[in-house]
C-alpha cells in the first residue's frame, strides 16, 4: 500500500520538476537534483516499507499459528518471538494469556478425567439429557443395563435407544420440572428390576437445561428379599408340624393317656420322635446361618479322607442296618489328604451318606468311594434307591426342597441336608453334583481341591 504511495508522490514530483524547468529554464539542473534526490529517498522509504511488512505479516502469521496451537492442540511452551520491536509487547502479552489457557485446561482436563473416573466407577447407571432430550452423556453401568453403547446412545432420545415407556415418562415428567423416583421391570437386554430416579437440571436462572436419569439395578436386592420371605415361611411351616405334634401329645398325655401304659408308650414315642425332629431342623438351620454368615471363618487342618469317611460309616451303621441297607466303603489304593475344615466337611458327608440310606429301598446297598484328579479329592455316595426326577435335580440343594415330602417328614429329614452339603463345598472351592434316574437310584460327588 505504501509503494503505491511513494509511486504517486514521485509522479507528482515529476511533474513539478518538468513544470519548473519549463517556466525557469536556468532552474533547470536544481530541479533535475530535487527530483532525483526525492525519487532516491522515496525509494529508499518505499524498500523499508516493504520490508516491515514482510516482516509484518510474517510475524503476525506466526502468531497466529501458534494461536492455532494453543486453541486447539494446546501443545505451545512459548509464544514465538516477532521480529518487530513494536510486536514484542504483544508477544509478551500473548504469552501470558497462552500460560494462562494451558493451566486453565489442565484444571479442566483433570477435572474431566476425574468425572469419567466417578461415572465409571459408580454402580449405577447414568444418563445427561440435554434440553431437546438428547443424551449427552451415558456412563458404562447404564450401557450395560440398556445394552447400548455410547457411540451409539449420545445425540439420540432415549426412546431411540430403549424401548421402555415407563423410564421415557419420568424423563418427560422431568423435563416439566417434576422429580420422579419409581420402580420398573425392564426385560431387554435381560429381564431387570430397576429404581429410576429422573431430577431435571435447572440453572441459576431457574430455567431447566435438562434431566439426570440413574437407574439403580435392584434385582438382586429384590430376590433377597424374595428368598427371605420364603425363608421365614418354609421355617414356620417345618416347624408349625413338630410343634403342633408336641403339643397334641402333650395335651393327650395331660388328659389321661398316662394312666394307659400302651397309649402312654406310644405317646411318649411320638414325643422323642418329634423333639428329634424340631432338634434337627434347628441344628440345620444353626449350621446354615453360619455357613451364610459373612463372618463364617473355617477352622483349617489336613486331614485323611479314608479316615473320615471311616468314622462316618461307623456312626451310621447302626440306621443302616435299620433300614435294611448296606453300607460299603470302597477303599482307593492311595491316601488322599484334604487341607480345610473337617467338622464341616464331615457335616457334608453325613448328610449325603444319610440321605443314601433313608431314600433307600429295603435290601438296597449304599456304596462311598473316592478318586483324585485335576486338583481335586472326589467323595462319591452311590445308592440304589428311589432315585430323583430330571426336572427335580436342579432344584434339590434349595432350602427345605424335598422331592418327596411325604417320606421325608417319616424319615425325620428337614430338606436343609443339601443346601448345607452346597455351601460347605462352595466354602472350600468345590463343588457338589448329582447323577440320578428314578427308581434306579442316585450318585453325589463331593468335589474338594486337593491338599497340597
Amino acid at each position: 500500500m505504501f509503494a503505491r504511495y511513494t509511486v504517486a508522490v514521485t509522479l507528482v514530483v515529476l511533474v513539478i520538476a518538468i513544470i519548473i524547468i519549463s517556466v525557469f529554464p536556468s532552474r533547470s539542473m536544481d530541479a533535475l537534483v530535487l527530483v532525483i534526490g526525492l525519487a532516491v529517498l522515496l525509494g529508499v522509504l518505499a524498500g523499508i516499507t516493504a520490508w516491515n511488512q514482510r516482516s509484518l505479516s510474517s510475524d503476525l502469521k506466526e502468531i497466529g499459528r501458534a494461536l492455532e496451537e494453543i486453541v486447539i492442540e494446546n501443545r505451545l511452551d512459548r509464544m514465538p518471538q516477532p521480529r518487530l520491536t513494536e510486536l514484542n509487547d504483544l508477544a509478551r502479552d500473548m504469552d501470558t494469556i497462552a500460560g494462562r489457557v494451558q493451566k486453565n485446561y489442565r484444571l479442566l482436563t483433570k477435572e474431566r478425567d476425574r468425572l469419567e473416573a466417578i461415572l465409571e466407577n459408580i454402580r449405577a447407571g447414568i444418563i445427561v439429557l440435554g434440553r431437546r432430550g438428547k443424551i449427552d452423556l451415558i456412563n458404562p453401568v447404564a450401557e450395560k443395563i440398556l445394552g447400548a453403547s455410547r457411540e451409539f446412545a449420545l445425540g439420540r432420545t432415549f426412546t431411540e435407544i430403549h424401548h421402555t415407556p415407563a423410564i421415557d415418562r419420568a424423563i418427560q415428567k422431568s423435563r416439566a420440572g417434576a422429580e420422579v423416583t419409581e420402580e420398573i421391570q425392564i426385560t431387554l437386554p435381560r429381564r431387570r428390576t430397576l429404581r429410576v430416579q429422573a431430577s431435571p437440571v435447572i440453572n441459576k436462572d431457574g430455567g431447566i437445561t435438562g434431566v439426570i436419569c440413574i437407574l439403580e439395578d435392584i434385582t438382586a436386592r429384590r430376590k433377597l428379599e424374595r428368598v427371605r420371605r420364603d425363608f421365614v415361611v418354609n421355617v414356620s411351616h417345618e416347624l408349625r408340624t413338630p410343634v403342633a405334634n408336641l403339643r397334641a401329645v402333650v395335651e393327650a398325655l395331660t388328659a389321661g393317656a398316662w394312666d394307659e401304659q400302651k397309649a402312654a408308650e406310644r405317646f411318649l414315642g411320638d414325643l422323642d420322635r418329634e423333639s428329634l425332629r424340631l432338634s434337627g431342623i434347628i441344628e440345620d438351620l444353626l449350621v446354615l446361618s453360619r455357613l451364610e454368615s459373612e463372618e463364617m471363618a473355617l477352622v483349617e487342618e489336613s486331614f485323611r479322607v479314608s479316615d473320615l469317611l471311616k468314622e462316618i460309616i461307623a456312626e451310621k451303621t447302626d440306621l443302616a442296618e435299620r433300614n435294611r441297607v448296606g453300607l460299603v466303603f470302597k477303599d482307593s489304593d492311595g491316601e488322599f489328604s484334604l487341607h480345610g475344615d473337617r467338622k464341616l466337611i464331615k457335616t457334608a458327608c453325613v448328610n449325603l451318606v444319610d440321605n443314601a440310606i433313608k431314600y433307600n429301598h429295603p435290601g438296597g446297598q449304599v456304596d462311598i468311594t473316592m478318586g483324585s484328579g485335576g486338583g481335586t479329592v472326589t467323595i462319591n455316595v452311590s445308592d440304589t434307591g428311589i432315585g430323583i426326577p430330571a426336572k427335580e435335580q436342579a432344584k434339590i440343594f434349595e432350602r427345605f426342597y424335598r422331592v418327596d415330602r411325604a417320606r421325608s417328614r417319616e424319615t425325620g429329614g428337614t430338606g436343609l441336608g443339601l443346601s448345607i452339603v452346597k455351601h460347605a463345598a462352595e466354602l472350600h472351592g468345590g463343588t457338589v453334583t448329582v447323577e440320578s434316574a428314578e427308581g434306579h437310584g442316585s450318585t453325589f460327588s463331593l468335589a474338594l481341591p486337593h491338599s497340597s
